[in-house]
């Protein structure tokens, strides 16, 4: 069990979807081509309204989806299957094998070029941002990004710090776990936001290295 809490095996998310949720959406996850409640009642021993009580739930939050079959007589007019949404409220382990990927990567390139990659990274997606959100001539203002880095996850807002200047606060960073085993990734950030600025930030505080948020300070001018 340690070995499997030291690769992100820990705690799965099928254990917070709760009780009768989680049977029926298990369930279906694996019947891809969809049950109908019948089946999924024979299936779990629980009652057909007891089915029909977890459907509507599962529905009503995007989760399952109501698949029309030709109509047979006696035979039930559409069967349930899971959503991509409903697929996604299992475990994904994206840090765990990002993290297995940038130790490969940094064993082959060392840390400095694993920085040049990050920083390259960086720079492209942010030229990406920029020609989005304010086309190819212009940069792109400090509040429109921190609106940009919230739809990514980020948590950001743009704000004028105690000392002067712009700056942009984010509340959540998206790869935390990854970023203490690998605080290159915070390259990425950095490089993202000049591209998307034209303005270089400085890394004023970080919460993988304790900070209650993570600061991104524009020099005045």
């Amino acid at each position: 069990m340690n070995f499997l809490k030291r690769l992100g095996f820990g705690s799965t998310r099928d254990a917070q979807i709760g009780g009768g949720r989680r049977a029926v959406l298990r369930t279906l996850l694996e019947n891809r081509d969809g049950m109908t409640a019948d089946d999924i009642a024979a299936r779990l021993s629980i009652t057909r309204s007891a089915v029909h009580q977890q459907i509507v739930g599962l529905e009503r939050d995007g989760l399952v989806a109501r698949k029309a079959l030709a109509r047979r007589k006696g035979r039930p007019s559409h069967v349930f299957s899971i959503s991509e949404d409903g697929i996604h409220e299992f475990p994904k382990r994206y840090d765990w094998f990002s993290a297995l990927l940038l130790g490969v990567l940094s064993e082959r390139l060392g840390e400095g070029d694993l920085r040049n990659e990050l920083d390259a990274l960086g720079k492209k997606i942010g030229g990406q941002l920029r020609l989005q959100l304010a086309g190819p001539d212009s940069d792109v203002s400090a509040a429109d990004l921190a609106r940009a880095m919230s739809d990514l996850g980020y948590v950001a807002r743009a704000a004028h710090s105690k000392s002067g200047g712009e700056e942009i606060q984010a509340f959540n960073c998206v790869y935390h776990h990854l970023a203490a085993e690998h605080p290159e990734v915070c390259e990425f950030d950095l490089a993202l936001i000049e591209a998307a600025t034209g303005r270089r930030p400085e890394h004023t505080e970080c919460m993988v290295r304790g900070g209650g948020s993570c600061r991104f300070k524009f020099r005045r001018g």
